[in-house]
């Protein structure tokens, strides 16, 4: 936990409005409202911290706020790697449990996420939770286990809505560990407690329960890509790309010994592990199936491949009894997680830098240095450039050039004519915004990818002059791939 914290706040105090989400996180907590798209365990414990930590004006300052909220992620995820390290610890000895636990801090997908106030670290942490209280409860089903098992199916509702799909696993586990006469009274002890502590985290849904069913429709209805006008075709390799950039593909094959033991001999599988593969592999297959998609949605297999590529390996040096064939099983073992830590190493390294740059400052400084001061310029509003119209960049230094127009996307502002005849001269543009309209793989409702949002940016792409230029890289909400273009001769 110390190595994951240690490693999980590095450089996390860029502006709160890069991310296009943290905002409205922070804004719930400032103004105390809650909009319950997703449960409240983070907001609540982020709360708790701000009211501890923070005082005076400093309770009300978004960047503040924002950064609180990121190093409380920062903690859960650290947490959620202590909890696997643990879990491995207890079913296989402690090179098990440290091999797992340095699989789990250089897990590029968890050191990304860990740097942003969103909630997907805190469900990783949450079935880490289950999978340790699963492990604990089915070799000692006393009481206390029990209600460290509700608590823990209590925190994975409390972290995303998929979280509620642990809860039957759970309630399974205690009706197959208790006998018979005690079963209902045991369930309902199980029940009590799961509900007190959701309730605990969750304490805003008891003075408006609608609200939650609201919200979980309309976060159903974005994950479907039924409120985007572009979306990707299904299934699509978007994950798979995923585990290239996050780690590479050595721990999944690693995974393939796990797997070779589960066929072989599933009874000796632990329930956790079968927990752990059963959530990775619907994970995995639901969001290839849904048109919305996001690196984010990937951590639970990520992490799945850590712990699972350690149980593996851990079977395979156990099953040889003999001196020669055990010292080959280990040799490949320290062999395929040292070459898995390499590569993960390499990916967070890549993360580190990308997390320390920032393209949105090199381009404001270009933009002072170069441009005329009576240029227009309209931008993407993921393009940051500073505009005092906007609340988030109050206290920026405003440019001497002229911001156009107020839309999220530059195409929302009309064609490149309508841009010139109000007098625009340049545009700035953002791949994370503009990406999506390019991309062939994403259809609209009509089975089309020709939008006017396309043709847009493929006449300024193509027929504009291009003045400054940074790629998309590998964290996106620093290096979101932008370009200043000079549209004055179209």
């Amino acid at each position: 936990m110390a190595a994951g914290l240690a490693v999980f706040t590095r450089h996390s105090s860029f502006p709160f409005y890069y991310h296009p989400d943290e905002k409205g996180k922070s804004d719930q907590l400032i103004k105390h409202k809650r909009n319950f798209n997703h449960p409240m365990m983070m907001l609540s414990t982020v709360e708790l911290a701000r009211n501890t930590m923070l005082w005076g004006p400093a309770k009300k300052d978004m960047q503040k706020v924002t950064e609180l909220g990121r190093h409380a992620t920062a903690m859960i995820a650290a947490l959620t790697a202590a909890a696997f390290a643990l879990m491995a610890f207890r079913a296989f000895g402690a090179l098990a449990g440290w091999a797992t636990g340095i699989l789990c801090v250089t897990n590029p997908l968890l050191f990304e996420l860990a740097h942003y106030f969103k909630e997907d670290p805190w469900l990783a942490a949450g079935v880490a939770f289950v999978c340790l209280a699963i492990n604990t409860y089915g070799a000692e089903p006393g009481r206390r286990n029990l209600y460290l098992l509700a608590a823990a199916c209590a925190t994975a509702a409390a972290g995303k809505y998929i979280g509620f799909a642990l809860l039957p696993v759970g309630g399974w586990l205690v009706w197959k560990r208790t006998e018979p006469a005690a079963r209902k009274s045991t369930l309902v002890r199980f029940l009590g407690v799961f509900l007190g502590v959701w309730l605990l985290f969750n304490l805003p849904f008891v003075r408006s329960p609608w609200s939650l069913f609201e919200s979980l429709q309309d976060e159903t209805t974005k994950l479907a890509g039924l409120s985007d006008g572009v979306s990707r075709s299904i299934p699509h390799g978007f994950y798979i790309m995923t585990q290239t950039l996050y780690g590479g593909w050595t721990l999944p094959l690693v995974c393939l010994v796990w797997l070779v033991f589960a066929i072989r001999t599933p009874r000796k599988i632990t329930i956790a592990e079968w927990v752990l593969a059963v959530v990775a592999v619907s994970q995995f297959a639901l969001f290839s199936f849904v048109p919305k998609s996001a690196f984010r949605y990937h951590l639970p297999v990520s992490l799945a491949f850590s712990v699972l590529a350690v149980a593996g390996l851990a079977r395979l040096v156990a099953a040889f009894e003999k001196s020669t064939p055990r010292r080959i099983a280990t040799g490949f073992s320290v062999v395929a997680l040292s070459a898995a830590v390499y590569f993960q190493v390499q990916s967070v390294a890549g993360l580190d830098r990308g997390l320390r740059s920032d393209d949105r400052r090199d381009l404001i400084a270009w933009i002072r240095a170069n441009l005329p001061a009576d240029s227009v310029i309209a931008a993407d509003i993921q393009a940051n450039l500073p505009d005092l119209r906007r609340a988030d960049h109050a206290g920026l230094t405003p440019l001497a050039q002229r911001i156009f127009g107020d839309k999220k996307e530059v195409a929302d502002l009309g064609s490149v004519a309508q841009l010139r005849a109000e007098g625009v001269t340049h545009v700035a543009i953002c791949e994370r915004t503009y990406g999506r309209y390019l991309d062939e793989t994403r259809t609209t409702k009509a089975g089309t990818n020709q939008t006017p949002e396309r043709e847009f940016y493929d006449a300024v792409l193509k027929k504009g002059r291009i003045l400054w230029s940074s790629d998309l890289g590998r964290v996106t909400y620093l290096q979101p791939g932008l370009k200043l273009i000079d549209i004055s001769k179209l």
